[in-house]
Order: structure tokens, then sequence, then C-alpha cells
């Protein structure tokens, strides 16, 4: 019999029981709140988002390099933190700047935010030991996370890899490319690991490393106003997204049955990336992988593009958010 009524509750998830980490954190967080709020009135789901990722412009950032920072003042900082908290959800800070020096942890912005959130709560995510060791020395209240940065720049990532990971840090990320190695999976720790949804480069990509590099430098020149950008995002032939319109090659985001596979075998929470997306690419990723693909995401994502238009006319007015 024919029921015109939406799925709801857990029947509305596509992974009921997973969570996950998102990006969004100074750049559209309020975006993201919008959208929780919009699928738990249409379906009675309150998609279960665990962190909610970002940073402000800042020398150990090595998330998404150059934002339209808005000169964030401490107290903004603090309000966009406790706004992610009072929800619910635990802020984390792209501080995976790789190859960092000690003159580097010297770095007075870097060590105020560190030191408001650690009186909040909340996370970091890390690519340096020396900043983990650094946090652990100073800001023993912060939660470490594994940056998939540093698992970029490892030649070997066996089982006693990853579980050195696991003991070291609260979370890591699996590797992209080690999504589709199922003997690998099967014997890794699951209780602190992440599994990277919508990686939308190829697989064992050349330039990976250099990437996350020029991020590095890129960030340094967009806080200096000076020099120059390395322009690597103008010679990777994948990234951004328009470069693939072409090509037969497959992107390695997973599939919502590769996902749920995953899932299935114990992993329980999943990671987005997003922060170079333009925000109707980011929430088609953000709604597919969180809800059932037959009826709910496409009940969901059409009428939810209208609330991003308006943020973005917002946006062109000026507002920070």
């Amino acid at each position: 019999m024919y029921e015109p009524i939406l799925p709801q509750g857990p029947q509305a998830a596509l992974m009921p029981g997973a969570a996950y980490s998102v990006p969004g954190l100074f750049l559209y967080s309020s975006l993201v709140c919008q959208c929780l709020d919009q699928v738990e009135a249409k379906f009675g789901y309150r998609i279960p988002v665990r962190y909610l990722y970002g940073s402000p412009q800042a020398r150990w950032n090595c998330g998404r390099p150059i934002i339209v920072d808005h000169g964030y003042t401490m107290e903004d900082i603090q309000a966009e933190l406790q706004g992610v908290l009072d929800r619910g959800i635990t802020p984390l800070l792209t501080f995976s700047m790789p190859r960092m020096t000690e003159r580097d942890l010297e770095d007075p912005l870097g060590n105020a935010i560190l030191d408001l959130l650690n009186r909040l709560g909340g996370g970091v995510i890390v690519s340096s030991p020396l900043l983990r060791d650094h946090i652990r020395a100073n800001y023993s209240g912060i939660e470490l996370h594994a940056s998939v940065i540093m698992t970029s720049f490892e030649e070997n990532r066996d089982e006693a890899y990853y579980k050195t990971l696991s003991q070291n840090y609260s979370r890591y990320v699996v590797h992209p490319d080690d999504n589709y190695d199922l003997d690998l999976l099967a014997r890794l720790p699951k209780d602190r690991a992440e599994i990277m949804l919508n990686e939308r480069c190829v697989r064992h990509c050349a330039q990976r490393g250099e990437h996350y590099l020029t991020n590095t430098q890129d960030q340094a020149v967009a806080l200096a106003g000076t020099g120059q950008y390395t322009g690597f995002l103008r010679r990777c032939p994948f990234v951004p997204d328009y470069k693939q319109q072409t090509t037969p090659a497959r992107n390695i985001s997973l599939t919502a049955a590769e996902a749920k596979a995953l899932a299935d075998m114990g992993f329980g929470l999943f990671k987005l990336q997003g922060r170079l997306d333009i925000p109707y690419a980011f929430f088609f990723d953000f709604l597919r992988y969180t809800l059932e693909n037959e009826v709910a995401f496409p009940a969901m994502y059409p009428p939810f593009c209208f609330a991003i238009r308006a943020w973005e006319r917002e946006k062109a007015k000026g507002r920070k958010k």
C-alpha cells in the first residue's frame, strides 16, 4: 500500500548508528546548523554530526588555505566555538601544518586560540609531532586527532602503523586510498578510526603530498599579504571538480553502497571534506551520505538548495557567515 509519508527517525538515515565529522567551522557553520534543523523538522531525524572542523586564517592552518577571512577577533572566535558546542558538536581546529619548526610553535595567535579551546573544550587536527607534543604539554584539555595529511607522507600504511595512530591520538583518518583494501580494513582498530567518504582525487595520486605542502606556503602568503601563491590548483588535473567534466577516470569518493559496507565492517565515524567546494557540492555530499538515498535524500536536497541560495545572498551583502 502506498504511504505518502517520508521516512521518519532512523529510517531516514543512510547508515543508522554512524556519526560524522564535517567541515564548515569559520566558513559556513550557520548553514550546517540550518541543514540539521531542516532535516530534523522533515524527518524527525537529527543527523549525528560529532565534529565540525575548520580554522580562521592562522599560521598553523593547513585546511582550506585561502579563505576570505573577515578579521576574526578573539571574541568572534570564542562565539564561533561556543555556538558549535551549544549544539552538542565538538569543534576541531585544522592546525594540520606539516613539517613545523620550534619557531612555528611560538606563533601568538595559534597559542591564543589553543588556550581558548582548552578552556571551552574541543580538539585539534594535527600532522606535526612537534605541535602534538606542544599541545599535550601545555593544553591538556584538547583532543588530538591525526590528520589525513600525516598518512599521506607515510609510505608503509600497514596494520601496525594504524594501530600506532590509534594509540597516540583520539582519532585517526584512514587514508582514502586504503578504503578499498578490505583485508587491511578488517584488521584496523575501528573505535578511533575515521573513514573519508568523498575524496574527489584519484587513487594513488602522485601529487597529494605536494598539495598539502603548497597549502602551507599559500597560507603564509595569505597571512603576510605579500608574496606569490604556488598556483598548485591550476596544475592539479583533478581539483577543483570542474576538471573532471570530460575524464572517464573515477575519483575515489565512496558510493553509498561502499560506505554502508564499511559501516557493516564496524567503522562508525565518517568524515567529509568540502572546504574547497561550492556549498551546493558540499551539501549534495553531506545529504547523500547521511540520508536514505531512494526517498529521503532526493526529498531533502532540492529544497535545501534554496536555503543555500539565500545564504549566498546574505553573504554577498557582507555578512560574516
